[in-house]
């Protein structure tokens, strides 16, 4: 009886032991299986109707947890430079807008007022740009490509479309732009001069510029790209 006791005992115990790991097992696998399907917060960033997300998504996934606050996801990401009281974004995804312009966020369609609100994995965050006053948002935007010779100099700046601004207009109000006594070679940009295998070169909503672009008149929403690129 004791023999036949212990072994029930035993029994008992290897079963107990068996439906344990089994459950564990199960239970990581669930755990893999919500990590590897489950939606992540969907993000972008828009001027008007221009999408400058890029590949930015990637860094707002990668930078996700459970019970993140949008604050606190937006710094983990390193896609934003929030201000001195951390109370406004200075810039996005290396994009800065004009003292005019101001960064507004909504979460799932809503505008997040408050920067504590916890973030779910199936939020949609929308980062865009908006007029600080009531008027409507009339953007150029200006890119500088330093490539991979030069990457810090990478950045776009929003500015306020002029009526007849021209190539040339923005490229001088800028104030990143030097050009020379012809007011059509770019000496500098960023005050970076290329080297002799390098040149400036300008790209107008992803078609290149000719030297007689420069008088070319812009269009509110226009892209004025300025890319380092090998002679």
């Amino acid at each position: 009886m004791k023999v036949n006791g212990l072994w029930r005992i035993g029994l008992g115990l290897i079963l107990i032991m068996i439906a344990g790991g089994c459950e564990a097992l199960g239970a990581n696998l669930e755990v893999n299986n919500v990590a590897a399907g489950a939606p992540q917060p969907a993000f972008s960033v828009k001027i008007g109707d221009n999408d400058l997300t890029g590949s930015s998504g990637r860094q707002i996934s990668d930078a996700f947890k459970p019970d993140i606050t949008v604050k606190e996801l937006l710094n983990a990401s390193g896609l934003v430079t929030f201000s001195g009281d951390g109370t406004s974004l200075l810039s996005v995804n290396h994009i800065s807008l004009s003292p005019d312009m101001a960064w507004e966020i909504q979460l799932s369609g809503k505008t997040a007022a408050d920067l504590s609100t916890i973030v779910k994995r199936e939020d949609t965050i929308l980062i865009k740009a908006a007029a600080a006053q009531e008027a409507p948002l009339q953007p150029v935007i200006l890119t500088i490509n330093g490539g991979s010779g030069q990457p810090e100099l990478t950045h776009s700046y929003v500015m306020p479309y002029a009526e007849d601004m021209t190539v040339r207009g923005l490229l001088k109000s800028s104030g990143h732009v030097r050009l020379a006594e012809n007011n059509k070679t770019l000496i500098a940009v960023k005050e970076y001069k290329p080297l002799s295998n390098e040149e400036w070169k300008l790209k107008l909503n992803d078609k290149a510029l000719l030297d007689n672009g420069i008088d070319m008149k812009l269009r509110i929403q226009d892209e004025l790209e300025i890319s380092l690129v090998l002679r």
